[in-house]
Parts: structure tokens; C-alpha cells; sequence
């Protein structure tokens, strides 16, 4: 499973346009909300539970990406969600939040997956999903053929594949890593859309 080496992140956009050309553009981000951008509680008093590099990471990505949220939720639509997402003065940069409650589909399924895309305005081969959960967020999206990025951030989720539907095109174990990411995306082709898997395990953030 390809990851980013020590270093990488540092280089400069001419060099990293030399070494990653764009054969496969990257328009759209699709990010996962739990254990993502936000870290799933208990939090400690006065201490923000975004993960760190997360706001600047967002800023970096805001304009060049359209970036959308998608997110497993008990009972939250849209509107909760993207007010959570304002209080922690990151809800600008979305353009698109989808979540399990307003489609009626979790993930890993296709729907609420293409409900994002479709919201989006791009198709899959244009669009990355960067989530922690392989089964949920990495398999979902590569079924539909996106290519994807692991946030092996939490312990309290697999940190590697059981098959070759939940490997994903890359990995990171730190946000600030993600634009680097993206660009080395723009140089690898999409996976072969495939049937859509469904674990039937609980919804989470």
C-alpha cells in the first residue's frame, strides 16, 4: 500500500508537478466527519476536538478542491451536521455535506456515495475519499471507482486491509500530509469500479 516518505510534504508545487504529472486530475474531496476532521469524544474541557491540522490543512485545499462531507449519522441530517461543522469554524470550506440520515443509505453503500458526487457535480474518476474506516470510507468508494486515501489516525480502527477491496491507493498518518497526497493521486489511475460491499455494522460518525 503506497504511504507518503519522511520529507515529502515539504517540497515545493514545481517540484512536485515534476515528479507527479497530472495524468489523472483531481477535482473533488470527499472526507469522512469521525475521527477524520473531528475527533470522537469523550473531549477534554477547552480543547477543540479537531484534529490537529486539520483547519490549515482545509485552507490549503479550499478553493483548489470542491470538497464535500460524508458521514454515517444516528439521527443528524445536513443541517445539524453542518452547524457542527460551523462552530468549529470549518463549515465554509464544504460545498456538499451528505450524511446517512438525509439518504437512508450508510456507507459503504453506493448511494450515499453517489448522492455526494452527484451534489459534487464530478464523477467518480475525478474525486478522492479520505476517511479512517477501510471497510466504510475506502471500500465504499473504490466500489464505485475513486480513488482513496487512509487516515490511519485512530487506534480505534483497523489500520490495514483484510482484502484488496479495502486497500487504498494511498495512505497517511497525518493530515498536513493530505495535499501532498493529492498530488501524487493526480499521477495514479482510478480502481475498476466493482459490486459495492456492505458490512451491516452500526453507524458512526
Amino acid at each position: 500500500m503506497p504511504s507518503l516518505e519522511e520529507g515529502e510534504g515539504t517540497r515545493s508545487v514545481s517540484t512536485r508537478e515534476a515528479t507527479y504529472p497530472r495524468r489523472h486530475p483531481v477535482d473533488g474531496v470527499l472526507l469522512d466527519m469521525g475521527d477524520t476532521l473531528i475527533e470522537e469524544g469523550p473531549f477534554l474541557p477547552g480543547r477543540s476536538p479537531l484534529i490537529p491540522g486539520v483547519g490549515e490543512t482545509l485552507t490549503l485545499l479550499y478553493g483548489r478542491y470542491r470538497l464535500g462531507l460524508v458521514t454515517n449519522t444516528d439521527q443528524a441530517g445536513r443541517a445539524e451536521v453542518s452547524q457542527a461543522l460551523d462552530r468549529l469554524g470549518i463549515g465554509r470550506y464544504f460545498s456538499v455535506v451528505v450524511t446517512s440520515s438525509d439518504v437512508g443509505w450508510p456507507k459503504p453503500h453506493p448511494f450515499i456515495f453517489e448522492a455526494a458526487l452527484s451534489s459534487l457535480g464530478l464523477p467518480p474518476d475525478r474525486t478522492v475519499m479520505v476517511g479512517n474506516h477501510l471497510a466504510k470510507d475506502v471500500a465504499g468508494a473504490k466500489a464505485l471507482g475513486m480513488r482513496t486515501v487512509h487516515f490511519r489516525w485512530s487506534p480505534r480502527y483497523p489500520a490495514f486491509p483484510r482484502g484488496e477491496e479495502e486497500r487504498p491507493t494511498l495512505a497517511i498518518g497525518d493530515f498536513v500530509e493530505l495535499p501532498e497526497a493529492l498530488w501524487r493521486l493526480e499521477a495514479l489511475p482510478c480502481p475498476a469500479p466493482r459490486a459495492p460491499v456492505d458490512t451491516g455494522e452500526e453507524h458512526d460518525l
